[in-house]
Protein backbone atom coordinates (compact mmCIF):
# COMPACT_ATOMS: atom_id res chain seq x y z
CA UNK A 1 0.00 0.00 0.00
CA UNK A 2 1.72 3.41 -1.00
CA UNK A 3 -1.45 5.19 -1.27
CA UNK A 4 -1.15 7.70 2.02
CA UNK A 5 -5.71 8.50 2.37
CA UNK A 6 -5.88 5.12 1.68
CA UNK A 7 -3.86 3.71 4.38
CA UNK A 8 -5.07 6.31 6.47
CA UNK A 9 -8.60 4.61 6.08
CA UNK A 10 -7.39 1.21 6.37
CA UNK A 11 -4.56 1.62 9.12
CA UNK A 12 -5.95 4.06 11.46
CA UNK A 13 -10.11 4.32 10.37
CA UNK A 14 -9.65 8.35 9.38
CA UNK A 15 -11.30 9.52 6.53
CA UNK A 16 -9.79 12.99 6.42
CA UNK A 17 -5.81 14.14 6.95
CA UNK A 18 -6.18 17.23 9.42
CA UNK A 19 -4.21 20.06 8.20
CA UNK A 20 -1.39 19.78 6.69
CA UNK A 21 -0.98 15.79 7.39
CA UNK A 22 -0.89 14.89 4.10
CA UNK A 23 1.52 17.35 2.65
CA UNK A 24 4.45 16.59 5.23
CA UNK A 25 3.65 12.41 5.17
CA UNK A 26 4.16 12.88 1.31
CA UNK A 27 6.96 15.16 1.58
CA UNK A 28 9.01 12.59 3.99
CA UNK A 29 7.83 9.58 2.43
CA UNK A 30 9.37 10.84 -0.81
CA UNK A 31 12.70 10.96 1.48
CA UNK A 32 12.55 14.96 2.44
CA UNK A 33 13.56 16.62 5.90
CA UNK A 34 10.79 17.92 7.81
CA UNK A 35 10.78 19.99 11.12
CA UNK A 36 6.85 20.16 12.15
CA UNK A 37 6.19 22.82 14.33
CA UNK A 38 2.33 22.23 15.70
CA UNK A 39 -0.31 22.68 17.95
CA UNK A 40 -0.56 20.08 20.87
CA UNK A 41 -3.50 17.78 20.08
CA UNK A 42 -3.46 17.97 15.87
CA UNK A 43 -2.02 15.04 15.49
CA UNK A 44 1.80 15.30 14.99
CA UNK A 45 2.40 11.52 15.41
CA UNK A 46 0.61 10.79 12.69
CA UNK A 47 3.21 12.52 10.25
CA UNK A 48 5.73 9.92 11.03
CA UNK A 49 3.46 6.48 12.25
CA UNK A 50 2.04 6.60 8.65
CA UNK A 51 5.13 7.31 6.90
CA UNK A 52 6.53 4.63 8.82
CA UNK A 53 4.18 1.89 7.99
CA UNK A 54 3.96 2.90 4.12
CA UNK A 55 7.99 1.57 4.21
CA UNK A 56 9.71 -1.60 3.95
CA UNK A 57 12.26 -0.96 6.33
CA UNK A 58 12.24 0.29 9.81
CA UNK A 59 11.44 3.87 11.44
CA UNK A 60 13.03 4.76 14.48
CA UNK A 61 11.30 7.23 16.87
CA UNK A 62 13.29 9.07 19.49
CA UNK A 63 11.39 9.90 22.80
CA UNK A 64 11.82 11.45 25.93
CA UNK A 65 9.79 9.55 28.24
CA UNK A 66 9.22 6.09 28.88
CA UNK A 67 5.88 6.30 29.63
CA UNK A 68 4.90 8.16 26.67
CA UNK A 69 6.09 5.77 24.48
CA UNK A 70 4.70 2.75 25.77
CA UNK A 71 1.38 4.46 25.39
CA UNK A 72 2.01 5.00 22.06
CA UNK A 73 3.28 1.33 21.33
CA UNK A 74 0.41 0.08 22.97
CA UNK A 75 -1.79 2.31 20.84
CA UNK A 76 -0.62 1.03 17.74
CA UNK A 77 -0.16 -2.49 18.55
CA UNK A 78 -4.19 -2.51 19.38
CA UNK A 79 -4.91 -1.65 15.95
CA UNK A 80 -2.37 -4.57 15.17
CA UNK A 81 0.61 -2.10 13.97
CA UNK A 82 4.34 -3.61 14.13
CA UNK A 83 5.26 -1.56 16.73
CA UNK A 84 7.78 -2.06 19.65
CA UNK A 85 9.67 -0.01 22.13
CA UNK A 86 13.08 -1.15 24.23
CA UNK A 87 14.37 1.24 27.32
CA UNK A 88 15.78 0.67 30.69
CA UNK A 89 12.38 -0.74 32.47
CA UNK A 90 12.52 -3.70 30.59
CA UNK A 91 14.77 -6.92 31.71
CA UNK A 92 18.19 -7.59 29.44
CA UNK A 93 15.97 -10.86 27.75
CA UNK A 94 13.16 -8.59 26.52
CA UNK A 95 15.34 -6.19 25.37
CA UNK A 96 17.44 -8.61 23.49
CA UNK A 97 14.21 -10.45 22.19
CA UNK A 98 12.62 -6.79 20.77
CA UNK A 99 15.76 -6.14 19.31
CA UNK A 100 15.84 -9.64 17.10
CA UNK A 101 12.46 -8.50 15.82
CA UNK A 102 13.48 -5.43 14.50
CA UNK A 103 16.26 -6.98 13.11
CA UNK A 104 14.23 -9.85 11.42
CA UNK A 105 12.00 -7.53 9.86
CA UNK A 106 9.04 -8.05 12.37
CA UNK A 107 8.95 -4.13 13.45
CA UNK A 108 8.70 -0.95 11.25
CA UNK A 109 8.05 1.60 13.93
CA UNK A 110 10.83 1.41 17.20
CA UNK A 111 10.71 3.81 19.92
CA UNK A 112 13.72 4.77 22.24
CA UNK A 113 14.35 7.38 24.51
CA UNK A 114 17.89 9.25 23.41
CA UNK A 115 19.95 8.12 26.13
CA UNK A 116 19.66 4.12 25.08
CA UNK A 117 22.33 5.10 22.26
CA UNK A 118 24.58 5.87 25.20
CA UNK A 119 24.39 1.80 25.62
CA UNK A 120 27.10 -0.19 24.52
CA UNK A 121 26.87 -1.97 21.61
CA UNK A 122 23.13 -0.68 20.28
CA UNK A 123 23.82 1.58 18.07
CA UNK A 124 26.10 -0.77 16.53
CA UNK A 125 22.72 -3.25 16.50
CA UNK A 126 20.73 -0.58 14.72
CA UNK A 127 23.42 -0.18 11.89
CA UNK A 128 22.94 -4.07 10.40
CA UNK A 129 19.26 -3.09 9.53
CA UNK A 130 18.01 -0.52 7.28
CA UNK A 131 16.46 2.86 9.43
CA UNK A 132 14.25 4.41 6.80
CA UNK A 133 13.41 7.43 8.65
CA UNK A 134 14.58 9.15 12.15
CA UNK A 135 11.69 10.84 13.65
CA UNK A 136 12.72 13.15 16.85
CA UNK A 137 9.50 13.26 19.65
CA UNK A 138 9.44 16.62 21.16
CA UNK A 139 12.23 17.75 19.35
CA UNK A 140 12.69 21.57 21.75
CA UNK A 141 14.58 19.10 24.14
CA UNK A 142 17.23 19.11 20.96
CA UNK A 143 18.16 22.97 21.69
CA UNK A 144 20.18 24.50 24.09
CA UNK A 145 17.45 27.20 23.77
CA UNK A 146 14.98 24.98 24.05
CA UNK A 147 12.25 25.37 27.68
CA UNK A 148 13.66 21.29 27.97
CA UNK A 149 17.11 20.89 26.93
CA UNK A 150 18.07 17.24 27.26
CA UNK A 151 21.99 16.76 26.40
CA UNK A 152 21.30 13.69 25.06
CA UNK A 153 19.17 15.02 22.77
CA UNK A 154 21.69 17.38 21.60
CA UNK A 155 23.86 13.48 20.15
CA UNK A 156 21.44 12.84 17.49
CA UNK A 157 22.94 14.74 14.86
CA UNK A 158 26.09 11.95 15.80
CA UNK A 159 23.78 9.14 15.81
CA UNK A 160 21.70 9.99 12.66
CA UNK A 161 25.30 10.15 10.79
CA UNK A 162 26.09 6.99 12.34
CA UNK A 163 23.22 5.45 11.33
CA UNK A 164 23.88 6.55 7.19
CA UNK A 165 21.88 9.70 7.29
CA UNK A 166 18.56 8.96 6.88
CA UNK A 167 15.87 11.20 6.24
CA UNK A 168 14.78 12.40 9.74
CA UNK A 169 11.28 14.37 11.05
CA UNK A 170 11.65 16.63 13.64
CA UNK A 171 8.19 17.26 16.17
CA UNK A 172 7.34 20.03 18.70
CA UNK A 173 4.51 21.69 19.90
CA UNK A 174 6.19 24.82 21.10
CA UNK A 175 9.54 25.96 19.35
CA UNK A 176 10.71 30.19 19.04
CA UNK A 177 12.67 31.10 15.39
CA UNK A 178 15.90 30.74 17.10
CA UNK A 179 14.99 27.15 18.86
CA UNK A 180 13.73 25.91 15.53
CA UNK A 181 16.75 27.02 14.05
CA UNK A 182 18.74 25.41 16.49
CA UNK A 183 16.83 21.89 15.59
CA UNK A 184 17.78 21.70 12.22
CA UNK A 185 21.44 22.52 12.78
CA UNK A 186 21.51 20.52 15.51
CA UNK A 187 20.18 17.24 13.80
CA UNK A 188 21.73 18.42 10.22
CA UNK A 189 18.91 19.33 8.49
CA UNK A 190 19.45 22.03 6.24
CA UNK A 191 17.65 21.66 3.39
CA UNK A 192 14.87 20.32 5.64
CA UNK A 193 11.26 21.88 5.00
CA UNK A 194 9.49 23.68 7.73
CA UNK A 195 5.70 23.13 8.43
CA UNK A 196 4.21 25.56 11.02
CA UNK A 197 0.42 25.70 11.46
CA UNK A 198 0.70 28.45 13.76
CA UNK A 199 -0.41 28.11 17.67
CA UNK A 200 -3.85 29.37 17.91
CA UNK A 201 -5.81 27.62 19.96
CA UNK A 202 -9.59 30.14 19.82
CA UNK A 203 -11.03 27.54 22.51
CA UNK A 204 -8.97 28.42 25.06
CA UNK A 205 -9.40 32.07 27.59
CA UNK A 206 -6.11 33.07 28.73
CA UNK A 207 -5.92 35.24 32.38
CA UNK A 208 -3.83 35.86 35.03
CA UNK A 209 -4.69 36.31 38.78
CA UNK A 210 -2.25 38.86 40.14
CA UNK A 211 -2.23 37.82 44.22
CA UNK A 212 -0.71 39.65 47.13
CA UNK A 213 0.00 36.33 49.54
CA UNK A 214 -0.18 32.45 49.20
CA UNK A 215 -3.89 32.92 51.32
CA UNK A 216 -4.78 34.68 48.18
CA UNK A 217 -3.49 31.85 45.98
CA UNK A 218 -5.05 29.09 47.34
CA UNK A 219 -8.17 31.00 47.82
CA UNK A 220 -8.29 31.76 43.89
CA UNK A 221 -7.18 28.09 42.89
CA UNK A 222 -10.28 26.86 45.60
CA UNK A 223 -12.85 29.87 43.73
CA UNK A 224 -12.11 28.45 40.16
CA UNK A 225 -11.99 24.48 40.88
CA UNK A 226 -15.74 25.11 42.74
CA UNK A 227 -16.69 27.24 39.88
CA UNK A 228 -15.49 25.65 36.63
CA UNK A 229 -15.63 22.06 37.34
CA UNK A 230 -13.54 19.06 36.26
CA UNK A 231 -11.08 17.60 34.76
CA UNK A 232 -8.52 20.21 35.54
CA UNK A 233 -4.79 20.36 36.04
CA UNK A 234 -3.19 22.50 38.84
CA UNK A 235 0.57 22.79 38.15
CA UNK A 236 3.21 23.77 40.63
CA UNK A 237 6.87 23.59 40.52
CA UNK A 238 7.48 23.20 43.66
CA UNK A 239 6.61 19.44 45.42
CA UNK A 240 5.98 21.11 48.43
CA UNK A 241 3.97 23.83 47.85
CA UNK A 242 2.28 20.96 45.81
CA UNK A 243 1.60 18.99 49.32
CA UNK A 244 0.93 22.47 51.15
CA UNK A 245 -1.80 22.88 48.37
CA UNK A 246 -2.88 19.03 48.70
CA UNK A 247 -3.66 19.40 52.33
CA UNK A 248 -5.44 23.01 52.29
CA UNK A 249 -8.14 21.90 49.55
CA UNK A 250 -8.39 18.73 51.46
CA UNK A 251 -9.53 20.54 54.43
CA UNK A 252 -11.98 22.19 52.00
CA UNK A 253 -13.69 19.32 51.62
CA UNK A 254 -11.66 17.90 47.79
CA UNK A 255 -10.04 14.85 46.93
CA UNK A 256 -7.58 15.85 44.30
CA UNK A 257 -5.49 13.69 42.78
CA UNK A 258 -1.31 14.11 43.05
CA UNK A 259 1.54 13.68 40.61
CA UNK A 260 4.93 14.22 41.30
CA UNK A 261 8.56 13.00 40.26
CA UNK A 262 8.99 11.67 43.72
CA UNK A 263 5.93 9.95 43.85
CA UNK A 264 6.66 5.67 43.42
CA UNK A 265 5.73 4.20 39.66
CA UNK A 266 3.46 2.34 41.26
CA UNK A 267 1.44 5.80 42.50
CA UNK A 268 2.42 7.83 39.31
CA UNK A 269 0.75 4.75 36.84
CA UNK A 270 -1.71 4.88 39.62
CA UNK A 271 -3.48 8.69 39.59
CA UNK A 272 -1.98 9.19 35.95
CA UNK A 273 -4.91 6.50 35.21
CA UNK A 274 -7.00 7.84 37.83
CA UNK A 275 -7.54 11.33 36.42
CA UNK A 276 -7.36 10.07 32.59
CA UNK A 277 -10.77 8.28 33.81
CA UNK A 278 -12.26 10.92 35.40
CA UNK A 279 -14.62 13.26 34.14
CA UNK A 280 -14.73 15.86 36.98
CA UNK A 281 -11.77 15.81 39.24
CA UNK A 282 -8.61 17.98 39.65
CA UNK A 283 -4.98 16.81 39.71
CA UNK A 284 -2.40 18.65 41.26
CA UNK A 285 0.73 18.05 39.34
CA UNK A 286 4.19 19.65 38.29
CA UNK A 287 5.66 19.43 34.69
CA UNK A 288 6.02 16.15 35.49
CA UNK A 289 2.92 15.16 34.28
CA UNK A 290 1.16 16.17 30.82
CA UNK A 291 3.25 14.53 28.34
CA UNK A 292 2.05 12.65 25.98
CA UNK A 293 -1.65 12.29 28.04
CA UNK A 294 -4.20 12.20 25.24
CA UNK A 295 -7.23 13.30 27.71
CA UNK A 296 -9.77 15.49 25.36
CA UNK A 297 -11.89 17.00 27.98
CA UNK A 298 -9.96 18.98 30.37
CA UNK A 299 -12.14 21.97 31.21
CA UNK A 300 -9.44 24.21 33.14
CA UNK A 301 -5.56 24.77 33.41
CA UNK A 302 -4.23 26.82 36.82
CA UNK A 303 -1.03 27.68 37.26
CA UNK A 304 -0.23 28.10 40.67
CA UNK A 305 2.94 29.30 40.53
CA UNK A 306 4.73 30.71 37.23
CA UNK A 307 6.64 28.76 34.87
CA UNK A 308 10.09 29.67 33.74
CA UNK A 309 9.38 30.55 29.66
CA UNK A 310 6.62 30.96 27.85
CA UNK A 311 7.07 28.10 25.68
CA UNK A 312 6.84 25.64 29.17
CA UNK A 313 3.71 27.16 29.85
CA UNK A 314 1.88 27.49 26.27
CA UNK A 315 2.82 23.07 25.67
CA UNK A 316 1.08 22.62 29.26
CA UNK A 317 -1.85 24.75 28.94
CA UNK A 318 -1.86 23.25 25.12
CA UNK A 319 -3.38 20.05 26.83
CA UNK A 320 -6.66 21.86 27.77
CA UNK A 321 -9.61 21.32 25.15
CA UNK A 322 -8.49 18.87 22.91
CA UNK A 323 -12.19 17.94 22.26
CA UNK A 324 -12.71 21.65 20.48
CA UNK A 325 -14.97 22.91 23.63
CA UNK A 326 -13.84 26.18 25.57
CA UNK A 327 -11.45 25.57 28.60
CA UNK A 328 -10.44 28.21 31.25
CA UNK A 329 -6.00 28.77 31.47
CA UNK A 330 -4.93 31.15 34.27
CA UNK A 331 -2.03 32.24 36.22
CA UNK A 332 -2.16 32.75 39.08
CA UNK A 333 1.00 34.78 39.65
CA UNK A 334 2.54 35.96 42.80
CA UNK A 335 5.79 38.36 42.83
CA UNK A 336 7.65 36.42 45.35
CA UNK A 337 7.29 33.04 43.05
CA UNK A 338 9.53 34.53 40.54
CA UNK A 339 12.57 33.52 42.56
CA UNK A 340 11.55 30.28 42.42
CA UNK A 341 12.02 30.07 38.83
CA UNK A 342 15.29 32.36 38.81
CA UNK A 343 16.87 29.91 41.54
CA UNK A 344 16.32 26.67 38.63
CA UNK A 345 17.61 28.93 35.93
CA UNK A 346 20.32 29.21 38.03
CA UNK A 347 20.81 25.93 38.95
CA UNK A 348 20.33 24.54 35.27
CA UNK A 349 23.15 27.10 34.29
CA UNK A 350 26.64 25.94 35.82
CA UNK A 351 29.36 27.74 34.77
CA UNK A 352 32.16 25.82 32.80
CA UNK A 353 34.63 26.35 36.06
CA UNK A 354 31.99 24.81 37.94
CA UNK A 355 31.90 21.86 35.75
CA UNK A 356 35.70 21.50 35.66
CA UNK A 357 35.94 21.86 39.39
CA UNK A 358 33.42 18.70 39.10
CA UNK A 359 35.37 16.56 36.59
CA UNK A 360 38.70 17.73 38.63
CA UNK A 361 37.40 16.42 42.37
CA UNK A 362 36.35 12.72 40.59
CA UNK A 363 39.06 12.26 38.80
CA UNK A 364 41.09 13.26 42.21
CA UNK A 365 39.11 10.46 43.75
CA UNK A 366 40.96 7.33 41.47
CA UNK A 367 39.57 3.73 43.22
CA UNK A 368 37.60 5.82 45.37
CA UNK A 369 35.24 6.70 42.86
CA UNK A 370 32.98 4.11 43.50
CA UNK A 371 33.13 4.74 46.74
CA UNK A 372 30.61 7.72 46.79
CA UNK A 373 27.19 8.44 45.89
CA UNK A 374 25.61 12.09 44.47
CA UNK A 375 24.50 12.89 48.14
CA UNK A 376 27.94 12.86 49.22
CA UNK A 377 29.07 15.21 45.84
CA UNK A 378 26.47 17.88 46.72
CA UNK A 379 27.42 17.66 50.48
CA UNK A 380 31.06 18.83 48.79
CA UNK A 381 30.37 21.50 46.87
CA UNK A 382 27.02 23.13 47.94
CA UNK A 383 27.99 23.92 51.57
CA UNK A 384 24.69 26.20 51.71
CA UNK A 385 22.43 25.39 49.88
CA UNK A 386 22.20 21.60 50.08
CA UNK A 387 18.78 21.94 47.02
CA UNK A 388 21.16 23.70 44.79
CA UNK A 389 20.69 21.59 41.71
CA UNK A 390 24.18 22.21 39.75
CA UNK A 391 25.69 19.41 40.63
CA UNK A 392 23.09 17.20 39.14
CA UNK A 393 23.00 19.48 35.81
CA UNK A 394 26.86 18.45 35.90
CA UNK A 395 26.26 14.86 36.44
CA UNK A 396 23.48 14.50 33.56
CA UNK A 397 26.02 16.77 31.22
CA UNK A 398 28.85 14.43 32.18
CA UNK A 399 26.67 10.99 31.60
CA UNK A 400 25.61 13.11 28.03
CA UNK A 401 28.79 13.31 26.80
CA UNK A 402 29.93 9.99 27.48
CA UNK A 403 32.53 10.86 30.08
CA UNK A 404 30.26 8.89 33.18
CA UNK A 405 28.84 5.35 32.81
CA UNK A 406 26.99 4.18 35.52
CA UNK A 407 24.93 5.99 38.58
CA UNK A 408 27.20 7.52 41.39
CA UNK A 409 26.73 4.81 45.00
CA UNK A 410 24.96 2.50 42.48
CA UNK A 411 26.85 0.98 39.53
CA UNK A 412 30.87 0.27 38.80
CA UNK A 413 31.57 3.99 37.42
CA UNK A 414 33.93 4.76 35.06
CA UNK A 415 35.48 8.25 34.04
CA UNK A 416 36.72 9.94 31.52
CA UNK A 417 37.92 13.70 31.42
CA UNK A 418 36.18 15.71 29.13
CA UNK A 419 38.36 18.13 26.77
CA UNK A 420 37.77 21.94 27.60
CA UNK A 421 36.00 22.77 23.89
CA UNK A 422 32.85 19.75 24.94
CA UNK A 423 32.32 21.45 28.65
CA UNK A 424 32.31 24.42 25.94
CA UNK A 425 29.77 23.12 23.81
CA UNK A 426 27.70 22.17 27.27
CA UNK A 427 27.61 25.15 28.90
CA UNK A 428 27.89 28.20 26.07
CA UNK A 429 28.15 31.87 28.21
CA UNK A 430 25.21 32.98 26.64
CA UNK A 431 23.11 30.04 27.69
CA UNK A 432 22.56 31.36 31.13
CA UNK A 433 21.92 34.83 29.83
CA UNK A 434 19.04 33.53 27.23
CA UNK A 435 17.57 31.69 30.16
CA UNK A 436 16.95 34.60 31.98
CA UNK A 437 15.73 36.74 29.32
CA UNK A 438 13.18 33.55 29.45
CA UNK A 439 12.16 34.01 32.41
CA UNK A 440 11.48 37.82 31.94
CA UNK A 441 9.28 37.23 29.32
CA UNK A 442 7.35 35.00 31.21
CA UNK A 443 6.78 37.80 34.03
CA UNK A 444 6.16 40.24 30.94
CA UNK A 445 3.37 38.30 30.22
CA UNK A 446 1.65 38.59 33.51
CA UNK A 447 2.09 42.18 33.47
CA UNK A 448 1.30 43.06 30.54
CA UNK A 449 -1.86 45.37 30.06
CA UNK A 450 -2.46 44.22 26.30
CA UNK A 451 -4.09 41.18 24.63
CA UNK A 452 -2.48 37.73 26.33
CA UNK A 453 -2.54 36.24 22.43
CA UNK A 454 -1.20 38.70 21.21
CA UNK A 455 1.92 38.96 22.81
CA UNK A 456 2.17 35.00 23.20
CA UNK A 457 2.41 35.25 19.12
CA UNK A 458 4.66 38.35 18.82
CA UNK A 459 7.11 35.92 20.87
CA UNK A 460 6.33 32.47 18.45
CA UNK A 461 7.20 34.78 15.74
CA UNK A 462 3.72 35.49 14.21
CA UNK A 463 2.61 38.77 13.59
CA UNK A 464 -1.24 37.38 12.51
CA UNK A 465 -2.69 37.91 16.21
CA UNK A 466 -5.34 41.27 16.16
CA UNK A 467 -4.93 43.11 19.35
CA UNK A 468 -8.13 42.09 20.58
CA UNK A 469 -8.36 38.09 20.27
CA UNK A 470 -11.87 38.01 22.37
CA UNK A 471 -10.52 34.85 24.60
CA UNK A 472 -8.37 36.54 26.95
CA UNK A 473 -9.10 38.68 30.28
CA UNK A 474 -7.14 41.81 28.73
CA UNK A 475 -9.90 41.67 25.69
CA UNK A 476 -13.13 40.68 27.57
CA UNK A 477 -14.42 39.76 30.76
CA UNK A 478 -13.86 35.71 31.72
CA UNK A 479 -17.22 35.95 32.89
CA UNK A 480 -18.82 36.71 29.87
CA UNK A 481 -16.80 34.57 27.95
CA UNK A 482 -17.39 31.26 30.47
CA UNK A 483 -21.14 32.20 30.23
CA UNK A 484 -21.06 31.55 26.29
CA UNK A 485 -18.11 28.96 26.37
CA UNK A 486 -18.45 26.74 29.58
CA UNK A 487 -21.86 27.80 31.10
CA UNK A 488 -23.04 26.42 34.32
CA UNK A 489 -24.94 23.46 32.52
CA UNK A 490 -21.77 22.08 30.71
CA UNK A 491 -19.45 22.07 33.98
CA UNK A 492 -19.00 18.77 36.02
CA UNK A 493 -18.72 19.90 39.70
CA UNK A 494 -15.74 18.43 41.29
CA UNK A 495 -16.48 15.82 43.55
CA UNK A 496 -15.47 16.34 47.62
CA UNK A 497 -14.24 13.25 49.83
CA UNK A 498 -14.88 10.08 47.04
CA UNK A 499 -15.33 7.15 49.15
CA UNK A 500 -12.41 4.41 48.82
CA UNK A 501 -15.21 2.07 47.23
CA UNK A 502 -15.56 4.30 44.53
CA UNK A 503 -11.82 5.26 43.86
CA UNK A 504 -9.97 3.54 41.31
CA UNK A 505 -8.63 0.38 42.41
CA UNK A 506 -4.56 -0.07 42.76
CA UNK A 507 -2.07 -3.17 44.31
CA UNK A 508 -1.55 -1.39 47.55
CA UNK A 509 -3.33 -1.79 50.94
CA UNK A 510 -4.74 1.49 51.60
CA UNK A 511 -4.83 5.13 49.18
CA UNK A 512 -3.87 8.56 49.48
CA UNK A 513 -7.00 10.07 51.67
CA UNK A 514 -7.90 6.62 53.65
CA UNK A 515 -7.61 6.63 57.13
CA UNK A 516 -5.83 3.51 59.61
CA UNK A 517 -5.42 3.07 63.14
CA UNK A 518 -1.74 2.40 64.28
CA UNK A 519 -1.60 0.30 67.22
CA UNK A 520 -0.19 2.87 69.82
CA UNK A 521 -0.92 5.83 67.72
CA UNK A 522 -4.55 6.03 67.21
CA UNK A 523 -6.08 7.50 64.18
CA UNK A 524 -3.82 9.07 60.98
CA UNK A 525 -4.84 10.06 57.50
CA UNK A 526 -3.03 8.91 54.59
CA UNK A 527 -0.86 11.33 52.62
CA UNK A 528 1.37 9.42 50.66
CA UNK A 529 1.97 5.68 49.40
CA UNK A 530 5.44 4.15 49.19
CA UNK A 531 5.61 1.21 46.98
CA UNK A 532 9.47 -0.59 47.77
CA UNK A 533 8.97 -3.57 45.80
CA UNK A 534 6.45 -5.97 47.68
CA UNK A 535 7.06 -3.68 50.74
CA UNK A 536 4.41 -0.55 51.48
CA UNK A 537 5.04 2.64 53.14
CA UNK A 538 2.99 5.41 54.17
CA UNK A 539 3.55 8.72 55.22
CA UNK A 540 0.72 9.82 57.54
CA UNK A 541 -0.55 12.92 59.56
CA UNK A 542 -1.94 11.69 63.09
CA UNK A 543 -4.84 13.17 63.92
CA UNK A 544 -3.95 13.29 67.91
CA UNK A 545 -1.68 15.97 67.08
CA UNK A 546 -1.20 16.69 63.69
CA UNK A 547 2.37 15.50 63.50
CA UNK A 548 3.76 13.66 60.41
CA UNK A 549 5.23 10.00 60.73
CA UNK A 550 6.37 7.37 57.94
CA UNK A 551 5.14 3.96 58.84
CA UNK A 552 6.29 0.43 57.49
CA UNK A 553 2.71 -1.67 56.69
CA UNK A 554 4.28 -5.01 57.53
CA UNK A 555 6.24 -3.83 60.18
CA UNK A 556 3.43 -2.04 62.54
CA UNK A 557 -0.47 -3.44 63.73
CA UNK A 558 -2.53 -1.44 61.68
CA UNK A 559 -6.36 -1.12 60.06
CA UNK A 560 -8.49 0.88 58.06
CA UNK A 561 -11.34 3.08 59.82
CA UNK A 562 -14.00 5.52 58.89
CA UNK A 563 -12.92 9.05 60.24
CA UNK A 564 -16.74 9.71 60.51
CA UNK A 565 -17.99 6.49 62.77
Amino acid sequence: MTDPRAALQELFGFAEFRGPQEEIIRHVSAGGDALVVMPTGDGKSLCYQLPALLQNAVTLVVSPLIALMEDQVAALRRRGLPATCIHSMLDRAQRDSRLRDVQAGAVRLLYVTPERFRVGGFLAALRSVEVALLAVDEAHCVSQWGHDFRPDYRRLGEVREQLGSPPCIALTATATPTVQQDILAALDMKTARVFHTGIERQNLFLAVHHAESIEEKVDTVLARITALGGPGIVYSAIIRDLHDLEDRLRRRGFDPIVYHGKLSANERKLHQEQFLATRDNVILATNAFGMGVDKPDIRFILHFQIPRTLEAYYQEIGRAGRDGRGSYCELVYLEEDVSIQRSFTEWANPDQAFLTQIVQHLAGLGERLNSIDSDALRDTFLVKQKHDGRVDTCLRLLRAGGCIDGELGLDAVWLRTPAPHEIAEWLPDDKRKRDLMGLLQMVQYARTPRCRKAYIHEYFGFADQPDACGACDACLDPAAWLDTHLPPAARQPIPRHVAASDRAPGNTPVQRGDWIEVRGVGPCAVKRVHLHGKRVSVDVEVARDLSERTFDLGRVRWRTVDPGS
